[in-house]
């Protein structure tokens, strides 16, 4: 995660109007907010006027990792067929694989006791 994660995960929150109990939006948004390339091209991968994950987006030039993240985001949001999570650790660096465990946590409101 980056500096200005949990700004950018309020701003993405606010900007799609999402309701407090949206888990699957909030998993999606986490994602994107905490990876510095997907933000910086967040508008080719989620259309916030139609409030929809955009699927052809291949204009976007982001790392294996990166896309990696983009796909476990449409599957948390709305089970979009994604990679095995072989496929997607493998791609992911110790920062981003912390993000997409905090993502899954927060999909399926996984607490810490």
């Amino acid at each position: 995660m980056f500096p200005n994660h949990k700004d950018n995960y309020e701003c993405l929150l606010g900007k799609d109007g999402t309701h407090p109990n949206d888990i699957e939006r909030k998993s999606l948004f986490y994602i994107f907010a905490g990876n510095e390339e997907i933000m910086k091209q967040v508008n080719l991968f989620y259309d916030f006027q139609e409030r929809m994950i955009k699927i052809d987006n291949d204009r976007a030039s982001i790392s294996s990792g990166a896309r990696a993240l983009v796909l476990l985001g449409y599957n948390l949001y709305n089970n979009y067929p994604s990679l095995t999570i072989s496929e997607l650790f493998r791609n992911l660096d110790r920062q981003n694989s912390r993000l997409a465990f905090q993502a899954i946590k927060i999909r399926f409101r996984i607490t810490e006791q």
